[in-house]
């Protein structure tokens, strides 16, 4: 099939009605979804991934892009309305956005969003368009070799995002590539890892994996934080108002159009960059638009440029992080990880067989999240006034619901109970890996091309031995993966702490130089991941070959890693590159500590003399003293943190429990209910309508997956 040919077929699949149907409502997840900050586009997400195995793989992409692609402008209608980004990315956005809002021009600001987001989608998407016939032929000379030590580019790539340090980022691949390799070896069949379990004879499910990981750690961090999702004030919006700002928004587009275009061109770039991270390519944005300015010093004062320059390039670096993720594998960020994730569920494989054999579903992405981005814009400014109400929504009325939604899901998907388990088990390794600042985009990479780095390691040492090096494309793939973590490397060395308490003093420089001591709880971990990773490889090296390669080569690397990690928190000039600047509240200054010189009054000379040694050594007394409060209080917050942390997980094992004995159908309502009259201190009507509501979504899902029999317990 031809280019044009695929092109067309492509975009005929918006002659399926179910493909519109589930695109809108796709769309409209993400707009109501992206308006929670708490929450978070990648729970959304991951969450959906159960329901794609009922799905075809148009009408799965359809959804998952959807949804996806509406989160960005939904996350820009917060940061304007309440200065509060729904997700990371909208941040920029904030800046002027925000600031055209206390201008008293809210309608204008949501109105130039929707129009920059419109038109960066639309660049984006043809800028894929473009790419296609190119990438097709850089495919045809990638082999074994090349392939292996991608997908190890990729998780260097990944991990150094949402990553404390280098190493750390590595770990967390690595520990997802471990994940990839419990269950039968593709290779032999050889079970490996299943401590004669059969329900893990297929190995770890992803949606189980990237549900525990993602979803439920931010649930619990959502419970701790106990507030609402937003935490700023509440706007109220006239609907008539913001329509009537969407031809002034069309207009400053037009009047600043190269900005937009340049600011889309720069999205595309760092999509197609893998590992410069969202955030990065919108505040790239916006740096270039002030620094290209005329008048730079207007920016943050609310003008259309500081908003046009982040919304243009929101969606074209999705649709630019497309590209690398489609025809390589390496996923760009957290959402496009998922998105792979998806396709391993659909049954599609990236690379060469997607470019060749699925061309015309490659071209339905793009004219997906192209055409949800446009809708995305018009359905968030028709629902602003509701999404800016949403956003005051307490975040412990969120948990019971994501929580009941993600057991229900994973069963759903997998029809094992062990799976659910597998689930909240991840959600509590996710938690200590969000805690001690791991990346977790980089274990789900790690985890969907695990089969992929086994497979391709084998055939490498099978047919080109050491050999590979020999070969200019893989040598320029390990060159890569090298500069990634000298980078990595030097960023991390380059970093300084801030000071706490008067400048220049001791403390201060102490401090600055120090990077920090590693806390007992992450000294647990750096051990858990040396021994850990050492009985793994003793264990993996028992199965017979080459169900072995997999588990003793990255198992090995993983002990090396970790033993550098290990001795960083020994030694501190290794310790910034190990474990990042520690601790994180040495970050701000103690606004607690009193700096105001203390006078002392008149007198002879040396009563003079004598009250002013007394008056000093009580200031360096005082000062003391409101250090030693300014360094504790972080310290008593984060330990108040982990007990409600702890509680969140008390919960979730109880209500794991609860379905284990009396099944689903009387756990998930039951559950519900408790936790709203005794965890929220709800009115019992209250608490019935809201399991009533838990139990009318199981229904719900059982009518609609019919080939799913939900477990009635043990009793």
């Amino acid at each position: 099939m031809s280019y044009f040919q695929s092109l067309l077929s492509g975009i005929g699949n918006f002659g399926s009605l179910s493909a519109i149907v589930v695109m809108i409502g796709g769309t409209l997840l993400g707009v109501f979804v992206g308006v929670v900050p708490g929450l978070g586009g990648i729970v959304l997400l991951v969450v959906l991934l159960p329901f794609l195995y009922n799905m075809s793989p148009v009408i799965g992409l359809a959804l998952l892009l959807a949804s996806h692609s509406a989160i960005y402008y939904a996350g820009s209608t917060t940061a304007i309305l309440i200065n509060t980004p729904g997700a990371p990315e909208s941040a920029a956005t904030c800046i002027d956005g925000y600031a055209m809002t206390q201008n008293g021009q809210v309608g204008r600001a949501l109105g130039i969003s929707a129009a920059a987001t419109s038109y960066g989608v639309l660049i984006g998407s043809l800028a894929i368009l473009v790419a296609i016939p190119v990438m097709v032929p850089f495919i045809n000379i990638v082999h074994p070799p090349e392939y292996f030590f991608l997908t190890i580019l990729a998780v260097v790539l990944i991990g150094q995002l949402q990553s404390g340090s280098p190493t750390k980022g590595i770990i967390s691949g690595l520990f997802g590539f471990l994940l990839s390799f419990v269950g039968a070896a593709a290779s032999t069949g050889t079970l490996r890892f299943t401590f004669g379990s059969l329900g893990l004879y297929d190995g770890l499910n992803i949606v189980a994996v990237a549900i525990g990981l993602f979803a439920i750690s931010q649930m619990f961090i959502l419970f701790a934080s106990n507030r609402s999702v937003a935490g700023g004030d509440h706007v109220r919006l006239n609907r008539r108002e913001v329509w009537g700002s969407v031809g002034g928004g069309v207009r400053e587009l037009l009047q600043h159009k190269w900005l937009a275009t340049k600011s889309a061109a720069i999205g595309v770039m760092c999509g197609v960059i893998p590992g410069i991270g969202s955030t990065a390519a919108n505040f790239l944005s916006y740096g270039y638009a002030m620094r290209s300015s005329k008048n730079p010093g207007r920016y943050g004062t609310g003008i259309p440029e500081g908003i046009i320059a982040p919304e243009a390039s929101s969606i074209s670096k999705e649709a630019g992080s497309l590209i690398p993720t489609v025809a390589l594998g390496i996923p760009n960020g957290p959402a496009m990880a998922i998105v792979l994730a998806a396709f391993s569920i659909l049954g599609l494989q990236p690379g060469s067989s997607m470019l060749k054999h699925h061309l015309p579903l490659v071209f339905w992405m793009v004219a997906v999240l192209a055409v949800s981005g446009i809708l995305a814009s018009i359905l968030g400014l028709g629902l602003a006034p509701i999404l800016a109400k949403i956003t005051v929504i307490p975040g412990r009325v969120l948990v019971p619901f994501v929580l009941v939604l993600a057991t229900i899901g994973t069963f759903a998907s997998t029809t094992d109970l062990l799976q659910v388990v597998v689930m909240m088990v991840m959600g509590g390794i996710g938690l200590v890996m969000r805690r001690n600042n791991y990346s977790l985009p980089a274990v789900i990479v790690g985890v969907v091309l695990g089969a992929t780095a086994e497979d391709n390691l084998i055939l490498t040492l099978k047919i080109f031995s050491w050999r590979f090096i020999e070969r200019p494309i893989t040598d320029l793939i390990i060159l890569a993966i090298i500069a990634v973590i000298v980078f990595g490397v030097r960023k991390s060395r380059q970093q300084k702490a801030l000071g706490v308490g008067l400048p220049g003093t001791p403390v201060a420089q102490n401090i600055a130089e120090d990077p920090g001591p590693v806390s007992m709880g992450e000294l647990i971990f750096d051990f858990a991941w040396v021994i850990g990773s050492a009985v793994y490889v003793i264990i993996g090296s028992r199965y017979p070959a080459p169900a072995s390669t997999g588990p003793v080569w990255l198992g090995g690397a993983m002990f090396i890693v970790g033993m550098i990690q290990l001795i960083g928190a020994f030694v501190p000039k290794l310790r910034r590159v190990t474990h990042g600047t520690r601790p994180d509240f040495l970050n701000m200054p103690p606004s607690s500590v009193n700096t105001e010189p203390m006078s002392a009054s008149g007198g002879d000379g040396a009563a003079s003399n004598g009250s002013s040694i007394m008056t000093a050594a009580m200031a360096v007394e005082k000062v003391e003293e409101d250090l030693e409060t300014t360094l504790m209080e972080p310290v008593a917050s984060k330990v108040g943190e982990a007990k409600r942390q702890g509680v969140a997980v008390l919960l979730a094992v109880i209500l794991l429990a609860a379905i284990y004995l009396v099944g689903y159908e009387i756990a998930t309502p039951l559950w519900t209910l408790c936790y709203f009259l005794v965890v929220r201190r709800w009115k019992i009507p209250q608490s019935v309508a809201a399991a009533a509501a838990v139990l009318l979504v199981f229904y719900a899902m059982s009518v609609l997956l019919t080939s799913v029999i939900f477990p009635t317990g043990v009793l």
